[in-house]
């Protein structure tokens, strides 16, 4: 039978013989016969069974610089954390202008430690499962340290921020809005950390324990890749200075000095920061910018 999602009206079908229902785009739970919500709030994602470590050491033996036999490394810790995270639907609008409209799912992380690291992480909406007390057993569990009431104001300010932002593309004013935020549940979310050995030293890494993406890893670059940076490096300077100099003596001024210096040191550093380093951190997932781990030092 078709039934229809309570929170997003999405439409989908289900076994005739289903009372209970998950919705497959927003993670809804309701009865299907009622449109009722399903009191039950707390939900987890079942672990992968691949292992973490193999899943780690492979994404990084495709990273740029790596060992070749990185995949040989010994693993000395492999920990699985239950990670608490308020699961919300998020939908907003300008009451000034009808272009202007946001629909988010959100997950906010509830454990102190892993509110860096998973800090804008796109959690997954399908898959979870009614919570079973069986996985306390299986890994470290941490309970919520954000309430329920904080994290919503939270959700609401990340919405606020989205329609400004959009207004601001469309160079609007967003005027007065209209906010609805709807409590998905509260979400055990599995997460591996992974440290191994290599050359002597320890390097560490997570993994989404969920499907095995790569959150954040870190490596040794070969010495090899860091003296092809550094030359790549030093080249842009160069390139950078030859073209400053020349239109210095062009316009007769200093400024054009500093504007070919200006671009070739911003891309020189670029290059010196990430590949003339002894250990590069990477992900799978995160981008570099604001909100996410992509070369951030690991906690």
């Amino acid at each position: 039978m078709e039934v229809q999602c309570p929170t997003c009206s999405a439409r989908f079908k289900v076994p005739d013989t289903v009372s209970v229902a998950t919705c497959p785009y927003c993670g809804t739970t309701f009865h299907v016969h009622t449109g009722e919500k399903s009191e039950e709030e707390h939900f987890f994602f079942p672990p992968m069974r691949k292992d973490a470590g193999g899943v780690l050491l492979k994404f990084l033996s495709r990273q740029y610089g790596a060992p070749a036999d990185i995949t040989g490394a010994r693993i000395t810790k492999k920990e699985l954390h239950w990670v608490p995270v308020y699961f919300f639907y998020l939908h907003g609008r300008s009451t000034r202008w009808s272009t202007i409209e946001e629909v988010r799912f959100l997950g906010l992380p509830a454990a102190s430690r892993f509110m860096d690291l998973l800090d804008h992480y796109p959690f997954p909406i399908r898959g979870k499962r009614f919570f079973d007390e069986s996985i306390v057993k299986k890994g470290r569990y941490y309970e919520p340290e954000l309430d329920r009431e904080k994290a919503e104001s939270m959700a609401r300010k990340e919405m606020e921020s989205a329609l400004r932002s959009e207004a601001m593309e469309e160079d609007k004013s967003v005027g007065g809005m209209e906010i609805d935020v709807r409590f998905l549940g509260l979400v055990h979310y599995p997460i591996w950390e992974v440290h191994y050995e290599y050359g002597g030293d320890s390097f560490a890494g997570y993994v989404d324990g969920t499907d095995g993406r790569v959150i954040l890893g870190e490596y040794p670059l070969m010495s090899s890749a860091r003296k092809k940076a550094t030359v790549l490096g030093a080249g842009v300077l160069a390139t950078g200075l030859v073209f400053g100099v020349a239109a210095a003596g062009a316009y007769g001024s200093a400024w054009g000095l500093i504007g070919g210096l200006i671009p070739a040191g911003v891309g020189a550093f670029g290059i010196f920061s990430k590949g003339s380093v002894k250990r590069r951190k990477v992900s799978e997932v995160m981008r570099t910018g604001g909100g996410n781990l992509y070369f951030k030092p690991m906690r």
